[in-house]
């Protein structure tokens, strides 16, 4: 028997989460269209879609980790698995923002065309600013609300960097969620919700890191890393990308399968 590749689980586990995606981008768009006849001012589909992914992204990471009982089962190593759920990850976070950008595209065409609804297209940013001002240093608030209104790029500024910051955010939820999964299964509830801790730490640290490169204001909880020089934000995004897989690659590594 051929051994499979990671590259070849990777399609796999792309083409599985896809499916789930398409399925919920579906339903997105017709919730979206119905709010157009309740209201006529709504969300644009890409922007209304920016907020919604992150959540949908964390989820799906966190269920990631179920395919690894599968995978090994039939005699796909962990290694295998694990390249392969990277490839499926960032290519989900590529698609995602693409499709929702040409699904956007078409809803304007319709939109102004043949409708007199307009969509709203209000800054994400100067929300943010006010949400930042109001929350006044309630942790539990700023972590909720960093994993609902991630720092944003519009279309109208430049498309390519709204498109390459909207894939950052969502990868960066996914393998949050999968490194979680992976606590859960490897090391107990006990283990899992300490790395509960130590993910939402790290989408803190990204969304702060965010916010100094697009000059936005940081949440009071995290307000000391504004000492980090707005020329290594990214570079510490890029960090906490790479320890996050390492962390979990080493549990994937030694995870128990019951076969």
């Amino acid at each position: 028997m051929k051994p499979v590749t990671f590259t070849k689980s990777g399609l796999d586990l792309l083409a599985i989460q896809m499916k789930w995606t398409l399925f919920s981008l579906g339903i997105f768009t017709l919730i979206n269209v119905i709010q157009k006849f309740f209201s006529s001012n709504v969300d644009s589909f890409y922007y209304a879609g920016y907020i919604s992914s992150n959540i949908y992204m964390f989820v799906i990471g966190i269920i990631a980790i179920s395919f690894l009982t599968h995978y090994v089962e039939n005699g796909i190593t962990r290694k295998n698995y694990f390249y392969g759920n990277v490839i499926a990850s960032i290519g989900l976070s590529i698609i995602i923002p693409i499709i929702l950008y040409v699904v956007n595209l078409v809803e304007l065409f319709i939109i102004n065309r043949f409708t007199a609804f307009t969509s709203d297209n209000i800054s994400i940013n100067s929300i943010m600013v006010d949400v930042v001002n109001d929350v006044d240093g309630n942790i539990i608030a700023e972590i909720v609300l960093s994993m609902i209104l991630s720092p944003f790029i519009s279309l109208e500024t430049n498309v390519i960097l709204s498109l390459s910051l909207f894939s950052i955010n969502i990868f960066v939820f996914y393998i949050i969620g999968w490194l979680i999964g992976a606590a859960f299964q490897r090391l107990g509830v006990i283990g899992g919700l300490l790395f509960i801790i130590i993910g939402v730490t790290l989408i803190g640290v990204k969304d702060s890191m965010l916010r100094l490169a697009l000059d936005t204001p940081l949440f009071k909880s995290f307000s000391f890393l504004e000492v980090v020089p707005e020329a290594l934000a990214l570079p510490v995004i890029f960090l906490v990308i790479v320890a996050t897989l390492i962390m979990i690659r080493l549990l994937t590594k030694r995870t128990s399968i019951s076969m």
